[in-house]
């Protein structure tokens, strides 16, 4: 949709009819030399795709017009500092103005046409995330750039705009690039002579028939594109197998997310909050460097309630994932809402640190819960997470006790939330994770300071 009484330019309206190219596309970068053009058709092509899945567009262009008149809320936040501060892209995610299913990712508080973040290994991973969701990632960029040609690597197709008199990079699909919008129609003269009306026509004739090549070669090379991709798994097999190990695509994300966490650089993080509290606690806290005392801590995990799996309070809002324990930290309108879990998570040998909230035995009761966060503007993009393991701190809370029993663990820095029982009382826990294995850092972590802490299916409603 548009907003009523707003006309779309003839770039967004090309962007719009050739929408219908992008239909097996998960992830493609629209650059020209003209980046209002290219913005432009990326809105009308996200529009048009927005009908039926989900679409994210990301301005590396550096705030550019089309996209910004189309932001809703007034974060300035966006790609920048998202790879260069940790901030999540599910956080800068914003809904585009008539159009819930798109959202938009500005460029932020810093520039972004610069190497860091067209090469940054990061957009390969994105691009597989929204493979394994059937959304599409559509990336707005300047073909002059180093490191644009990485950039369409990692996505793995280009579609240009306008102008494309600049070097397409080897090897990347190219999608059939929008037709320059009509000039303005000229004013009707009478021909001077039969001589220059002739050469009018020849010249037109010339014109379609180099259209009509470079139109043809498009389409080749798409074609061979395509062919080349469906064969891919039985061209890795004939290959030696080293080389079939580079070329190979690493694995995409398993948690079905819109906008998946994934580590921001290549450079390995160092984990500022691997003791649950920011402060020494009275046991002594631990630190990524201090390996003796993490490797005396661990302890096998295994799960308390077995038999809780199939009525396991599992599914839960995806909100937001950071680096660092204090990036991640939700606010107090957040920490307000139901269920709010901090886990820690490894990712390769990256610690993450990513918030969810809620927790519900059904997933259409986790959409609904979505929805409400939505509406509520405390979420931009968000997903629903299959996470139903949990460290349990304490049980047969009563209700009366409860907000005594999170304060107290807050003191301490450890966020917690409770779950009410079928008998009436209640469950204290903390994280909220996918298996056990992703529960040993956190686990780790509250013996350091003293809390015994026991895996279990997490069971219950929010309290």
């Amino acid at each position: 949709m548009t907003t009523p009484g707003i006309v779309p330019n003839s770039w967004e309206v090309e962007g719009r009819r050739l929408a219908p190219l992008l239909d097996g596309v998960d992830a493609v970068v629209i650059a020209g030399n003209d980046p209002a053009a290219a913005a432009s058709a990326a809105i009308g092509v996200a529009r048009m795709q927005g009908q039926r899945r989900r679409v994210a567009v990301a301005d590396l262009v550096g705030e550019a017009p089309a996209i910004e008149a189309l932001l809703t809320g007034d974060d300035p936040h966006g790609i920048a500092d998202s790879f260069l501060y940790g901030v999540s892209l599910n956080k800068i995610a914003r809904p585009m103005r008539e159009a819930d299913n798109v959202f938009l990712m500005p460029s932020g508080t810093e520039p972004v046409d610069h190497e860091g973040v067209y090469a940054n290994e990061r957009w390969r991973r994105l691009a597989a995330g929204f493979h394994q969701v059937g959304a599409l990632l559509i990336v707005v960029a300047r073909p002059s750039v180093p490191g644009f040609a990485q950039l369409c690597a990692h996505l793995g197709s280009l579609m240009p705009v306008g102008d494309t008199t600049f070097p397409m990079p080897g090897g990347v699909p190219l999608i059939a690039p929008p037709a320059a919008p009509p000039p303005p129609a000229e004013p009707t003269t009478t021909p001077t002579s039969n001589t220059a009306r002739r050469a009018r026509e020849a010249a037109q004739q010339d014109e379609t028939g180099r259209r009509s090549k470079l139109l043809a070669v498009v389409l080749v090379l798409g074609a061979i594109a395509i062919a080349v991709g469906a064969m891919w798994p039985q061209i890795l097999t004939r290959l030696p197998a080293p080389i079939a190990a580079l070329l190979e695509r690493p694995p995409a994300d398993t948690a079905a997310l819109v906008v998946p966490p994934t580590p921001m650089d290549t450079t390995p993080v160092r984990d500022t909050a691997v003791a649950v509290s920011t402060a020494t606690p009275a046991g002594g806290a631990t630190t990524r460097g201090d390996s003796a005392v993490a490797t005396a801590a661990r302890e096998p995990l295994t799960v308390d309630n077995p038999a809780d799996s199939t009525v396991a309070a599992r599914f839960a809002v995806y909100f937001a994932t950071a680096n660092t324990r204090a990036a991640a930290m939700p606010d107090a309108r957040v920490r307000a809402l139901e269920a709010v879990a901090l886990s820690p998570v490894l990712d390769g040998t990256e610690r993450w640190f990513r918030v969810t909230v809620g927790a519900s035995a059904s997933r259409p009761e986790a959409e609904a819960l979505l929805s409400k966060l939505r509406a509520e503007k405390l979420i931009g993009a968000g997903s629903i997470v299959s996470v139903p393991f949990a460290l349990r701190l304490e049980s047969k809370v009563t209700a009366p006790m409860v907000k005594a029993r999170l304060d107290a663990l807050a003191t301490r820095g450890i966020l917690g939330y409770a779950l009410r029982q079928s008998d009436g009382s209640a469950t204290i826990y903390t994280g909220a994770f996918e298996s056990p294995a992703q529960a040993t850092a956190l686990a780790d972590s509250l013996r350091v300071v003293g809390v015994a802490p026991v895996l279990a299916y997490r069971t219950g409603r929010a309290f």
